[in-house]
């Protein structure tokens, strides 16, 4: 009777572990995520992304997001902060985890706020570093230039959601600073390809920017542009301080130069108050605010009456668009619109969750989420997954440092008074970055 009872019991612990072994690769509910194949190139949402089998393990990988999410900046960046979040929850809940060889990884977003103040940003970058974060998208490169060193020394991977083209922040020196978005050099080639194709009465363009976001270099690249399509990029320019909220004296410097068009890649709510006083002056000028903001997050801060003559590189979240987006890029905007309002999804950027989507590429490519073998996978490739379509690697010329930067296909979305909506999606340009 006793033997009996011993086996029985044995049985049944037998059972059990087989049950215990068997939630090996199952998401926090138990039930294991279905996920697409994974696959290279632009076929669906799920590349990357597999359905488990037994002996396949799920891990938390931590994605850092280093951002301001106060002060006169965040302008800029609270758009990036709701779409890095979207971003992850759609990886987790979407499409199952992120798969890599044999482990699928949960992502856990830590975003740290830079306050729009260089001191406390570095504080916040060493504060990603002391989280164990190993990869981490982050805001413009004038801002995190000074902290190359405390990713740089801790050997994580960090990339800018968008580069002004400010010297030493991409170079030979730093190799694991790279960046996902085409930023001031490809975003200028684009506009001034914009403004041959869209306004080709424009002949001379007067740049103004605010003091964070131009230099001489960039300035004798878009020159370069220009001259391409016959146009003068008249000497000289106009600098604004960044946090500047009476824009009046910027407009008048504007139009007294006399230009067809003012362009630069200041922030939504200044370039807003720029064309309002630059239509308050009697110009007719062409506004090309060269950055990834929504056209309709501009025009808030214009009167109905200067809404014309103008485009941003943006793309559109509108139902009658969808169809010319890629399917993870609507599938991140519904995600947004999901958690956090049609208001939010309306303003999507995409920089800093593309950041997060190529990161995520490379590391499907090397096989490891170890941030030197990531580095290693992205530098050896020619082009990559977007959530705007297929970019292409380049940067040698740009930057003195071969494939650390990825050109995307460009949107541009054009204010347009006779459309209900008073702006448009237009359609797509390329730009290499060289």
């Amino acid at each position: 009777m006793k033997r009996r009872l011993i086996c029985a019991l044995l049985v049944l612990l037998f059972v059990f572990t087989l049950a215990a072994c068997g939630k090996t690769g199952q998401n926090g509910s138990g039930e294991t995520p279905q996920a697409g194949e994974a696959s290279s190139g632009s076929e669906s949402p799920g590349s990357g992304s597999a359905a488990q089998t037994p002996g396949e393990t799920v891990e938390t990988l931590k994605v850092g997001l280093l951002i301001h999410q106060t002060g006169w900046f965040s302008a800029v960046d609270l758009t990036n902060y709701y779409e890095f979040n979207a971003m992850t929850a759609y990886i987790n809940e979407n499409l199952g985890g992120w798969k890599v060889g044999d482990t699928t990884y949960m992502l856990e977003a830590v975003i740290v706020d830079g306050q729009s103040d260089p001191d406390a940003i570095r504080t916040a970058a060493i504060a990603l570093v002391d989280a164990g974060v190993k990869f981490v998208a982050e805001t413009n490169d004038f801002w995190v230039i000074a902290n190359n060193d405390v990713f740089e020394d801790a050997g994580v991977l960090h990339s800018c959601n968008y580069p002004t083209f400010v010297p030493g922040y991409i170079d030979p020196s730093n190799p694991m600073t790279f960046t996902t978005s085409n930023g001031s050099v490809g975003d200028y080639a684009a506009a001034f390809e914009v403004l041959h194709r869209v306004y080709p009465d424009v002949r001379t363009v007067v740049f103004a920017e605010n003091d964070n976001g131009v230099n001489m270099p960039l300035f004798e690249v878009a020159k370069g542009y220009a001259a391409g399509y016959g146009i003068e990029l008249i000497d000289g320019y106009v600098m604004y301080a960044g946090d500047t909220t009476d824009f009046s004296a910027v407009a008048l410097q504007i139009v007294q130069s006399g230009a067809d068009c003012f362009m630069g890649n200041g922030t939504p709510d200044a370039y807003g108050a720029i064309l309002k006083e630059v239509r308050a002056l009697g110009s007719d000028a062409v506004m090309a605010c060269v950055q990834g903001k929504p056209v309709s997050m501009v025009m808030q801060y214009v009167p109905e009456s200067a809404r014309y003559n103008g485009f941003t590189l943006a793309p559109s979240t509108k139902e009658s668009d969808r169809s010319q987006n890629t399917e993870i890029l609507n599938g991140v905007v519904e995600k947004v619109r999901e958690l956090f309002g049609d208001e939010q999804a309306s303003n999507f950027d995409g920089a800093a969750c593309n950041n997060l989507w190529v990161m995520l590429q490379f590391m499907k490519q090397a096989g490891s989420v170890d941030p030197r073998a990531v580095a290693q996978a992205w530098e050896n490739s020619t082009t990559v997954e977007t959530i705007f379509g297929i970019g292409t690697l380049g940067g040698l010329q740009t930057y003195g440092v071969a494939n650390h930067a990825v050109a995307n296909p460009k949107p541009v979305s054009i204010i347009d008074p006779d459309d209900p909506d008073g702006w448009r999606f237009w359609g797509w340009v390329t730009a290499p970055i060289p």
